[in-house]
């Protein structure tokens, strides 16, 4: 029973490698097909069909707070945290002494 490429023919080299030149030529196109397809698919999606513009509600404007009380919740807030860690990594239990001298915001 001939099956054809699965039967026990012997098969010369140039007729193999022209086999697997054919396999890599399909395996190509069908790659190029895919990327077409995800390309086109990313444009129709990225269009102005796609993107209408959201409707916002309007926001308040919050009361501006002063600085200087935010900056000294900030130090308030950092202190804490920091003598807590401290706290909990010290042998004894006790909450350490410090004094922060300088907190500097990055921009």
């Amino acid at each position: 029973m001939n099956i054809g490429l699965l039967s026990a023919e012997k098969i010369s080299l140039a007729e193999g490698a022209l086999y697997a030149v054919i396999g890599f030529v399909i395996v190509l196109a069908v790659l190029a097909l895919l990327v077409g397809i995800f390309y086109l698919s990313g444009f129709i999606f990225q269009s102005k069909l796609f993107n209408k513009q959201k409707v916002t509600k309007p926001v308040a404007p919050q009361p501006q707070s002063n600085d200087d009380e935010t900056d000294e919740q900030l130090v308030a807030a950092i202190t804490a945290a920091i003598a807590c860690v401290l706290e909990s990594e010290s042998q004894d239990g006790e909450a350490p002494e410090f004094v922060i001298k300088r907190i500097v915001r990055k921009k």
